[in-house]
């Protein structure tokens, strides 16, 4: 088909396919992840038949049966979901990725873990020697354990030891659940199995290792980083999921202010310097690094990348693996990068001096660098590159800007409620807004699209950009708190003021700014 071969080759995305698809047969485009379909309706077309057409109910009325199917010319399936309901059939456009996320949503299979844990409690703790069969039941587990977590869009899982239990626990949307007990018995078999997928060595318990592997759900291939770090009680896993498909490149999906997206991409255009993204773990940074190279034109540039690991390839970027093994570090790695030309370097990470320093010479050197660094916000980021041993007096000239981020709860649209007399509370957080601003705050209902109030996470931001007092001050090598001091009186406004000019525009609550910003 036409359309898989331009999925392959990028040249499309599949929300634009199915658009193109919708409008050639006129079928109606539905968007599946804002469907609720019944249970009742579902059972309507076998989980084979919606596997086989890549299709999933969605509404029956007056005999009519309502169906999203990701390719509508599919003559052989409309007569075959014809036949096999009995029904009227009307066919309706949707993202291939869409339909079998929701087809691995509402299709069960009795393979639920409480189910799974049942089946190999009783067939004894011996079958955990079967890990490598593919139908054992520790397997089938640990399979469900990850396919579960992508399902409902979690970033991590934590197999977590107890002394009278084992916890699997999951975050999403920054947040961790409180987990699923398990038997202790499970606990060695189950880390082994992760361990296995990780190619890590199961026999060695005492110290901490790392792997990574990928699996498929919902027709997406999705990577895993696998952690196994020796506590008090066993062996704690802790799995990190990278679905590359779930992200948009786009300025307009990371959430970022209008007239802070214009100063950014004007950074974007310059020649050489330094750019970096700052937060803590889990906070967004690689996703912002990549969008913003995403902007650059490779076609006219040479750019390079070295990352760990690589989370997402961008045509025509030369991207480097690291492998400190082999002693292929982001120091060596970068040495050697400034010997094949490049204009536009992106290092995944900024941890020890030698890279930092190198770092700035590239940047002195006519190069264009991104990175990431580990701070509290974009002011801190200068003290902490001088501490690793980069110097005030080049530093300065060449930090085009720092951004700081961080990741809130965005609320529910559908659901979410204005908070009664919110002027006090503004009051209280002396966040000087604009006149033109809205003055109202919101909070969470809930409702069944969104269960608990919130869908998905929208990032706040600070960009700091060194003028001439501040570049002054970097020469210098001040703290962090008097370059904030004299960044504001050049534009720079915290992390704050972006919290809650997304909060007083609804996008999210005052709780969750003030939860991730420690204000």
């Amino acid at each position: 088909m036409l359309g898989e071969i331009l999925l392959e080759l990028g040249l499309v995305d599949q929300q634009i396919l199915a658009s193109c698809l919708a409008a050639k047969t006129q079928a109606e485009q539905v968007d599946i992840t804002k469907t609720k379909i019944p249970q009742e309706i579902i059972q309507r077309v076998p989980e084979a038949l919606a596997k086989r057409f890549c299709a999933i109910p969605v509404a029956l009325s007056e005999g009519v049966l309502r169906v999203a199917i990701s390719d509508p010319l599919n003559v052989l399936a409309f007569d075959t979901l014809e036949q096999a309901t009995g029904l009227q059939v009307e066919l309706a456009a949707a993202p291939e990725g869409e339909i079998l996320q929701a087809i691995e949503r509402h299709y069960v299979r009795g393979e639920r873990l409480e189910a799974l844990v049942d089946e190999f409690m009783q067939s004894g703790i011996d079958s955990a020697s079967n890990a490598s069969v593919s139908d054992a039941p520790m397997v089938r587990l640990a399979d469900r354990i990850h396919t579960e977590a992508a399902s409902m869009g979690a970033s991590d899982v934590h197999i977590q030891p107890e002394e009278k239990y084992l916890r699997v626990r999951m975050r999403k949307d920054g947040i961790l659940t409180p987990g699923l007990l398990m038997p202790k018995e499970l606990q060695t078999a189950l880390a082994a199995r992760f361990k296995i997928m990780g190619k890590m060595d199961i026999a060695d318990n005492r110290r901490p290792q790392g792997g990574r592997t990928v699996f498929t759900a919902g027709g997406r291939e999705i990577g895993l980083r696998i952690s196994s770090l020796p506590t008090a009680f066993g062996e704690s896993v802790v799995l990190r999921l990278l679905d590359k498909t779930s992200t948009k490149l786009d300025f307009n999906n990371l959430g970022m202010l209008p007239a802070m997206r214009h100063r950014f991409g004007k950074l974007l255009d310059r020649p050489h310097g330094i750019i970096l993204v700052t937060g803590p773990t889990g906070s967004g940074k690689t996703t912002t690094l990549y969008t913003a190279l995403s902007q650059i034109d490779a076609g006219e540039k040479s750019v390079f990348t070295l990352e760990d690991p690589i989370e997402y390839q961008l045509p025509l970027v030369r991207q480097t693996q690291i492998n400190e093994v082999i002693g292929l570090t982001f120091a060596e790695g970068l040495r050697t990068l400034l010997r094949q030309d490049p204009d536009v370097i992106l290092l995944g990470g900024t941890r020890d001096p030698e890279t930092a320093q190198l770092m700035v010479r590239a940047a002195l050197t006519g190069h264009l660098v991104f990175s990431t660094l580990h701070t509290n916000d974009a002011p801190g980021a200068v003290p902490r590159l001088v501490d690793l041993g980069a110097e005030g007096y080049l530093l300065a000239p060449t930090l085009a800007g720092v951004i700081g981020q961080r990741l809130v709860r965005r609320l529910c649209a559908e659901c979410r409620k204005p908070v009664a007399n919110p002027q006090p509370i503004l009051d209280r957080l002396s966040v000087e807004l604009p006149p033109e601003a809205p003055r109202t705050l919101w909070e969470p209902a809930g409702c069944p699209a969104c269960k608990n109030g919130f869908t998905g996470r929208v990032g706040i931001y600070e960009l700091l950009e060194p003028g001439e007092k501040s570049q002054e001050l970097i020469t210098k090598g001040v703290d962090a708190t008097t370059l904030r001091n004299a960044a504001w009186g050049e534009g720079f406004r915290p992390m704050l003021y972006d919290g809650v000019m997304k909060a007083v525009t609804g996008q999210t609550t005052i709780s969750e700014v003030m939860r991730v910003t420690l204000a």
